[in-house]
């Protein structure tokens, strides 16, 4: 029982630390990052959110040590899957829901691999 829940609120876990990093370095810092906004504010709210997904897949892996990668999945696809929705309303260019999506998802992964060459022992004692 203990192992579902973790399997569940790890990607839960992960996406409010998304969703808490993008609202302080997007919406906080910049008062929204779009497509029309000045490129230093692009770059560096994306910047920023991409570390927020860094820091996601990182508790993803800490809530769910057991193989991280495969908790972070959900995570990785509701990423997707909310990148596209976001592009379809057509409110920004493709390339720029691209790359905020890519990143996110690059980030995430990232951050669960960080945790994994941080903490060898624990995957090698799971396999």
């Amino acid at each position: 029982m203990k192992t579902v829940l973790r399997s569940i609120a790890a990607p839960i876990l992960g996406y409010a630390t998304i969703v808490i990093g993008a609202l302080v370095f997007q919406d906080a810092i910049f008062g929204r990052v779009t497509h029309e906004s000045s490129l230093a504010a692009i770059v560096i709210g994306g910047g920023l959110t991409a570390v927020a997904c860094v820091l996601a897949g990182y508790v993803v892996a800490i809530v769910a040590p057991k193989q991280p990668i495969w908790h972070a999945a959900p995570l990785v696809l509701w990423l997707g899957i909310e990148t596209t929705l976001l592009h379809l309303e057509g409110n920004s260019p493709l390339w720029f829901d691209v790359m905020a999506g890519g990143s996110n998802i690059v980030g995430v992964i990232i951050g669960v691999y960080i945790w994994l060459r941080v903490h060898p022992r624990v995957v090698a004692a799971q396999v």
